[in-house]
């Protein structure tokens, strides 16, 4: 169960997200855009389908879009800070993809390097400064090692080709045997080759890209009834129940830090 003991959000400005928490344990969770880890205090196992390992304070660690992830506390909570930047700021510090390729983050962690010191220091400041982070933060991305390869016509699996269908939206069902059906599969089929390959079975997958849309929309300044209703939660208590799998906190702890437009 995720057990978060505090986390505040921050904008660095409108491209980059930043996030600052304690945290014991983290359930499997996923997030749109990339994300950047820095540990400050403690140390973290953690957990994804792409890499698993114990991170240490001073140490940076990525997550791509839709990265599945986890992570609990080694030895007690764990303090640290998520930077979430957007994909036009990634496109300001490697420079734009080409149309139809996708980018994707090769480092796992970034050890105790001078460039890694440089975002703990402009994290850990008293005041924190946006200009320094946000230049500490592009240098630690242009040191991370990224894929950029052309996306496939043909998803390769059940699980890719879900992935696939509930990213892109639209009004189609998500209901499990309505994309079972869709994909000529059995819906038991589904689930299990889906959890095995995504970390996490479909109609978490589901709710999880909600919440992700649901973040999108409150940092674009919505409130929080339109928000339920337009990330297709049934009401609010309910956003604030899935956000809060994924968060720890209730969605109002973001929308309070978002910056009056």
């Amino acid at each position: 169960m995720t057990r978060v003991e505090s986390m505040t959000f921050a904008f660095q400005h409108a491209h980059v997200l930043r996030a600052l928490a304690t945290a014991v344990e983290f359930d499997p969770h996923l997030h749109s855009t990339y994300s950047v880890v820095v540990v400050t205090n403690g140390s973290a196992d953690i957990r994804s389908g792409r890499w698993s390992r114990t991170v240490h304070a001073g140490e940076v660690f990525f997550f791509n879009p839709f990265e599945v992830h986890a992570g609990s506390g080694a030895g007690g909570s764990a303090r640290y800070h998520v930077l979430y930047p957007s994909d036009a700021f990634l496109d300001s510090c490697l420079g734009a993809s080409p149309p139809g390729e996708d980018r994707t983050v090769r480092t796992d962690v970034l050890p105790r390097s001078r460039t890694a010191r440089e975002l703990v220091d402009a994290l850990s400041a008293p005041v924190v400064e946006h200009a320094s982070v946000e230049e500490a933060l592009r240098r630690v991305v242009q040191e991370c090692t990224f894929a950029v390869e052309p996306v496939a016509a043909t998803p390769a699996s059940v699980a890719q080709a879900v992935c696939r269908r509930l990213r892109r939206g639209g009004t189609g069902s998500t209901r499990t045997a309505d994309l079972a059906r869709e994909l000529g599969v059995h819906p038991s089929h589904l689930v299990r080759s889906f959890t095995t390959a995504i970390g996490i079975p479909p109609q978490t997958y589901v709710r999880q890209l909600r919440v992700a849309r649901a973040r999108e929309l409150i940092c674009a300044g919505f409130a929080l009834d339109d928000v339920a209703q337009m990330a297709n939660f049934s009401d609010q208590p309910h956003l604030t129940r899935e956000f809060k799998k994924v968060f720890g906190v209730p969605p109002g702890a973001l929308s309070r830090s978002v910056p009056a437009r």
